[in-house]
């Protein structure tokens, strides 16, 4: 009997390694995991080596990078909607042939976006009330490096290269959490840790196009006329996606920059930055997800059972990391951030429900997008505009800016959960 219970769980774990969506999201998660381990190193060493003011420029400075990653954000999610269909129907030579249109082109985006930053670089100081404006040229610099790094990983992540993703975020995490501390001691305050941020993607761009050529490699181009129309009838919806969603959870810490007292923005970006947690912990269950489904309806294949499972293990992720925000708060902050953070601890939970909200927010309207449902961008829209407008009404302390982007994300994924039930494709 004992046998044969053993021979049984062996049968059950072999298929349920077999699932990729569980295999997948368990690579990407053990990798993720190191590479936002580092990457919270990197934020929490920040926080203490800067103390709340300057962490709080530093903060606002990595979420204007974010903003400025939108246009590009909805290029990477068509690119992985695109690849993985392709990849499913085995047309390799097509890819090919995408991939080199498609670098050809980046070099006028990125040349267009930079003298764009540039132009609205005063402005931008202004508003953040910066003492030095080098450290936000410096950012521009860093969000144009970012837009080749993510398009070659959302070209691997079309190919399910999930390892390959992991290692290049890996080191891009070791070489920042090496030498920001130096670079920081030595008296370059924010702008080391920038110039930190510019060589890590620096060195990830490199490594992501060295994966990417890898695997294009002695494949040869198949010439195709685009639909631009078809194309852009799913980049666009994609694009107001994750403005939205981006929006979400940078343009808080913006705002509670420019509205708040600098060492309060400061302990608002920590609490921010612990809230993420919750957030970056189930992505990879969303990014393995989304090329899956994908695939299985460019193939005709069910995919349904797909969203409940990840449904699911997104939903565990969320109440296990909450409930700790709950129960331990000051252990949390102190441990991760210090005591001079400690202030702010009795509003951790209220960032924790603010980022589980958005995780399964996030993860509905990925999974609508992954099957060309597109009109579904209509409610992280108005949801993140609603969002913005309450916060420049309401916005007398940290406790109520944060209260704000819950109303704004409860309501959001109350309207996502019914429209999940109300729809039977």
């Amino acid at each position: 009997m004992k046998m044969i219970t053993v021979d049984l769980l062996k049968t059950q774990l072999k298929k349920q390694w077999r699932n990729q969506l569980i295999a997948g999201s368990l690579v990407l998660f053990v990798g993720t995991t190191i590479a936002n381990f580092g990457q919270y190193l990197f934020h929490l060493v920040m926080g203490r080596m800067l103390g709340p003011v300057d962490y709080g420029v530093l903060a606002s400075l990595i979420s204007l990078t974010y903003l400025f990653a939108i246009p590009i954000g909805a290029l990477n999610w068509t690119i992985i909607k695109y690849v993985s269909a392709l990849r499913g129907r085995k047309q390799y030579g097509t890819i090919a042939f995408l991939c080199s249109w498609l670098n050809k082109k980046l070099i006028l985006i990125g040349l267009a976006g930079f003298l764009f930053l540039i132009l609205i670089s005063f402005r931008l100081s202004v508003f953040l009330h910066l003492e030095s404006i080098w450290p936000l040229l410096l950012i521009m610099v860093v969000s144009v490096v970012s837009i080749y790094v993510s398009v070659n990983t959302a070209i691997l992540q079309g190919y399910l290269r999930f390892g390959l993703i992991s290692i290049s975020s890996i080191i891009q995490a070791v070489l920042k959490i090496t030498l920001a501390p130096l670079l920081v001691l030595l008296g370059l305050r924010v702008l080391g840790a920038v110039s930190t941020i510019l060589l890590s993607l620096i060195v990830g761009y490199f490594l992501t196009a060295f994966f990417v050529n890898r695997q294009l490699k002695n494949i040869k181009k198949k010439a195709i006329k685009l639909n631009f129309q078809k194309v852009f009838g799913y980049l666009v919806p994609v694009f107001f996606w994750t403005l939205a969603f981006s929006s979400f959870y940078t343009t808080d810490i913006i705002l509670a920059r420019h509205f708040l007292p600098h060492q309060e923005a400061g302990f608002y970006a920590a609490l921010a930055t612990l809230g993420k947690i919750i957030f970056f912990a189930s992505s990879p269950i969303i990014m393995v997800m989304f090329p899956m489904v994908s695939e299985r309806q460019a193939n005709g294949k069910k995919y349904g059972n797909l969203l409940f499972l990840s449904l699911g293990l997104v939903s565990l992720v969320c109440f296990s990391i909450s409930g700790i925000y709950f129960l331990f708060p000051k252990l949390m902050v102190n441990l991760l951030y210090g005591s001079q953070y400690l202030a702010a601890a009795s509003h951790l939970w209220l960032f924790a429900i603010f980022l589980s909200l958005y995780s399964l927010a996030y993860l509905l309207t990925n999974f609508y997008l992954s099957i060309k449902k597109v009109k579904i961008v209509v409610l992280p829209v108005l949801a993140a505009l609603l969002q913005i407008v309450l916060i420049i009404f309401f916005h007398q302390n940290l406790r109520q800016i944060v209260l704000m982007s819950v109303i704004s994300l409860a309501l959001l994924t109350g309207a996502l959960l019914l429209y999940s039930k109300n729809d039977q494709g």
